[in-house]
This record gives C-alpha cells, structure tokens and sequence, in this order.
C-alpha cells in the first residue's frame, strides 16, 4: 500500500472501519436485507503468526465478512458477495484460481482485493477482477491481506464441442499473463492437454496426457518455462511449478498389490531473485495386503543445487478383531549433509470403546529407546487425541536423523452455539506450530421481528465425521472437504466433523486447491454420499488420498 494512500484512508485498521461501515450500511438499508445468521470467530496461530478475529453475515441473498487481526501489524480483511442481474458480484478480499488443463498436480491460486464479476452457464464461463494482488493469511477464522501490485484479470472459458474445451488466463500488471489453452476429452479414460503463452512475461509451452485404467495409471508432461516464470507475480504463495518430463505411473496387478513410480522436476520463485530454483524428486513404491496384513514402502531421492538426499521407508501393519491395531516401521534417511540415520518405530493402538482409544508407540535409533503413550476421546461435544507421530524432513539437514517423532494434539468442543478448536503442525524443520480459535454462531429465529433470535440448540444433533489418511493409514491435516455446501477442514489427526440442521444423505468431495498446509493430493477414494446421523452410532467415514507432489519446501509424510 503507498504512502499517500495509508496518509488518505488513516491506516489499516482505520480503512477497515471504512470498509466496514460502508458494507454495513449497504447490507441492513432494508429490513429484507437484515443478516440470517452471523459466525464470529477469533483465534491465534504460531504457525502463520496470525492473530485476530471475524464476523460473518449471511442471508439467501447475499454473505459478507469483516476480519481484523495482527500479520506482521495490523491488518484488516473483507468480502462481499451477492447476485445481481444474473451476474455475481464481490468486493474485498478473494481467493482467485489460475489452474491450467495441464495441471497434473493439483492447483494454482493467488489473493486478490478489489471487485470480480462472474458469471456460468452451461457452455461457458467468464471472471473479471480488478483491483491488486495481496499478500495475506487465509484459515477458518481469520482473513487478512496487505494489498502489493495493481492488477487486472480476463479469465474466459468455452466448451467448443462435447470433447474439446478452450481456456484463456490473462492477467495485466507489472509484468503480463496471457496462455491459452485446449482440453480435448476424446473418451472417459484419457484426457490430452496444451498450453502455450508467457507469465511473467517469461515463456510457457506444457502438454500432458491423464490415462486411468482398472489396473494402470499414467500421468505424463512436459513443460518448457522461462527461468522466471511464475503465473503471476505475486510476493505469496510461492508455488512451484512442475517443469521439464515429470511422470507418475500406477499399476495395480492385483487388488491387494499395487506399485507406483514417479519423477518430478519442480521450477521454485525465489523471492529473493528473479531466477528460480531447480529441483527433482524420484520415488519408487509399493503397497500390498496378504493374510490380513498391510505392507508398504516407498524410496525417495531427491537432488538441489544443495546436494543429493535419500530416504528409505519400509513398513507393516495389521488390524486384530476390529479392536487392536499393530504395526512396525524401518527408517532410513541419508541426507546430504551428515551420516545416514536409521530408525525403528513399532506402534500398539487399541480402541477400547467406539469414543476411546489409546496408542503406544516405541522408537529405537541413534543407541536411544524411547517410548510414548497417546489417545483420543470422540463423542458428540468433544473431540480430543494426543498422537506421536513419526515424520520425514528431508529439510533438517543438521539432525541426527531426518525421521522424527513430535507430539501432535488436536481438540474439538462444541457447546449450544460455542465451538473449540485447537490443532498443533509440524513444520519442514520439525518445529511444532499450533493453531487454535473459537466460534460462536447466533441465528434470526422465522417471525422474529428482531435481527437475532436465541441461538438453535438443534445444529449438534445431527453430524457428519470421518478420518482423511494417506494409502499407508497416516492422517492428513488441513484437508478441505466439501460437505453440502459447507467447507471443513481435518484436524493433525486427519478427523472431520461437521453438524447439521437435518439429518439425511448428503455429498461429500475433496477440495484439492482449498488444503491449509502445502503439499498436493490426488484422490484413491472418497464415499461420493455421506449420511448425517444423531448419536454414537453414527458411521465414520474414511477419505483416502495419495501424495502426488511434493515441493522441495515441504517434505512429504513418509510412506
């Protein structure tokens, strides 16, 4: 933000009054506009070092959200949205997809705050924007963004015949987006892709190929960028993109065996420096079950103007009567820097109840035993577990192995119209960060001339919970779920939960580009209905994703 601006608005907490002040007059100037319902929250993170607090208005016409906390000073956040003509407006702060058909690996997307006019039909779809990319902070209870580079965004799309699909990103500011691109569906199975066009006024030419089978899977491209490309020139996120062959194959002969291979070449913006930074990544896999027994492991390899790293992971699991749950794992990690480490983990998990569980985990390596206790609580009001976890951080070059076990806890509470969160994370160095907020929702009772009435006690009767792990059983955090309508997201656990007014089947999808912490899935599988039920009876389900892609910034969880 410029001076003369910051010296013209007051600063930024004076501009979020403003702001405020002039959505709230706009939003309440008639009875029929007064809000539905309204969720205010707040919280603190260690993770992002974000600190601060929202409201949220909602009604069948339009939403709108204040937010106002600290990121490295204080900070507001807003947006707007409501249909008008058969156009949707918004206004404030947005989350802007830039996804091209030759994304392989999940998504691209960037923070914008100004005004976006939308509109889909069944052929096509348009989204203007106009305003400034952001810098900012995006999690369930709090949005902020510091505005940094004017901007302006054309983005069209057209299916052209029931099998081809054309694509136009563009974007206009200090330096220039413009790739066009062509999707052709030729059957179910096979999808053909290409993209051409500069970003950052820096050259991209990619193609891919996406065929799936029953028992094989192949996932191939190639790109060529400029040494400075980046979609958009934007300070955050730094995403990596995929450059040069990268490849991922899938065969499973068997229903109980399966092998997966893969290599990827990343490009890295360096904030710092105009060039990127290179790095590829090999794995080699497999998974298999016999005689009631699971076995796995993976081999990493991964190379960087740094040096070369690899990691070895090898393991075993089995579930006895439905109440006891066994497993051992093998650890080897031979960084660039240091001595290869190796580490035995052997994990006991026993449910003893359908709401109690407890876990045992002792871990042998570098002449040391250690042993650590765990559990976890489920039941309607409360959610709570303390977990160790072993993980792979293939960025702890100085540690005495790069296999390290961290606490994590997560805990869920949820009273009347209160509800509790609180989850810890484990950074790519191994140091554990925690995120914890608090919501609390107030609702217009039907005939009620007021703005609120009492807040409905009936929203906990009816839930929806499951568990998001990886194909080895290992849970995954910050997964965005799509319930309804409504997003969640799963603890340091992998557990979700969501209440509902009613009960009955509704859908249930993996937001792949909405995750909190980096790192890109693909989907093995996910139940496509979910049914809300009351009580301890209620089934949990379980989402099952694969690891795709892995930034040289943020290690994977191992194999």
């Amino acid at each position: 933000m410029n001076t003369a601006g910051a010296r013209r608005w007051g600063g930024p907490w004076q501009q979020g009054w403003r702001w405020a002040t002039l959505l709230s007059v706009f939003i309440c100037s008639a009875p029929a506009a007064w809000p539905q319902g309204v969720k205010m929250q707040g919280g603190s993170s260690s993770l992002f070092g974000a600190h601060g607090g929202s409201v949220e208005l909602r009604s069948g016409s339009y939403r709108g959200r204040f937010d106002f906390g600290w990121l490295d000073g204080p900070r507001f956040g807003f947006f707007f949205a409501r249909p008008h003509r058969g156009l949707l407006w918004g206004a404030g702060d947005q989350t802007i997809p830039l996804s091209l058909p030759t994304d392989l690996n999940g998504s691209y997307s960037f923070l914008g705050r100004g005004l976006s006019i939308s509109q889909s039909t069944k052929t096509s779809k348009l989204f203007l924007f106009f305003g400034s990319t952001s810098r900012g902070f995006l999690a369930p209870f709090l949005n902020l963004a510091q505005p940094e580079t004017g901007a302006a965004v054309f983005f069209y799309e057209r299916q052209l015949s029931p099998t081809v699909r054309f694509f136009s990103r563009n974007a206009f500011s200090k330096k220039h987006t413009a790739i066009q691109a062509l999707e052709w569906i030729p059957r179910k199975d096979l999808k053909l892709a290409t993209s051409a066009g500069i970003g950052n006024n820096q050259r991209i030419w990619s193609s891919s190929l996406d065929f799936t089978r029953r028992w094989f899977a192949v996932q191939a491209g190639y790109a060529n960028l400029g040494q400075a490309f980046r979609r958009l020139r934007v300070d955050s996120p730094a995403v990596a993109e995929t450059d040069r062959e990268n490849i991922r194959i899938e065969i499973a002969p068997r229903d109980n065996l399966r092998f997966h291979a893969s290599r990827q070449n990343y490009l890295s913006p360096d904030p710092k420096d105009e060039t990127g930074a290179r790095a590829t990544v090999n794995s080699f896999g497999m998974w298999g079950r016999a005689a009631a027994f699971q076995f796995y492991g993976t081999v990493y390899q991964s190379a960087t103007a740094a040096g070369t790293a690899r990691a070895l992971s090898l393991g075993a699991r089995r579930n006895l009567f439905d109440r006891l749950e066994v497993s051992a794992d093998y650890l080897r990690s031979a960084p660039s820097q240091g001595q290869p480490a190796s580490t035995m983990v052997y994990r006991v998990r026993e449910v003893l109840t359908p709401r109690i569980a407890l876990s045992q985990v002792v871990t042998q390596g570098n002449g040391q035993t250690t042993m650590s206790f765990g559990g976890s609580f489920f039941s309607n009001t409360l959610t709570a577990s303390l977990e160790y976890q072993t993980v792979y951080l293939p960025l702890a070059q100085g540690a005495a192995s790069q296999f390290q076990q961290v606490l994590q806890v997560s805990l869920r509470m949820r009273m009347w119209a209160f509800e509790l969160n609180a989850d810890t994370i484990v950074t790519p160095l191994g140091q554990v960060r925690y995120t914890g907020y608090a919501t609390a929702y107030g609702y217009r009772e039907s005939g009620q001339g007021g703005l609120f009435g009492r807040p409905s006690g009936n929203l906990s009767k009816y839930i929806v919970r499951g568990r998001v792990v990886d194909e080895t059983g290992q849970p995954v955090a910050g997964a965005a779920l799509l319930i309804g309508k409504i997003l969640v997201f799963s603890d340091s656990q992998g557990n979700f939960l969501l209440r509902r007014d009613k009960g009955g089947t509704t859908s249930l999808t993996v937001e792949l580009d909405q995750f909190l912490y980096p790192g890109r899935y693909a989907v093995v599988s996910v139940p496509v209905k979910v049914q809300a039920g009351a009580g301890d009876t209620v089934e949990t389900y379980q989402v099952i994703l694969r690891r795709v892609l892995v930034r040289p910034e943020t290690p994977p969880t191992p194999k």
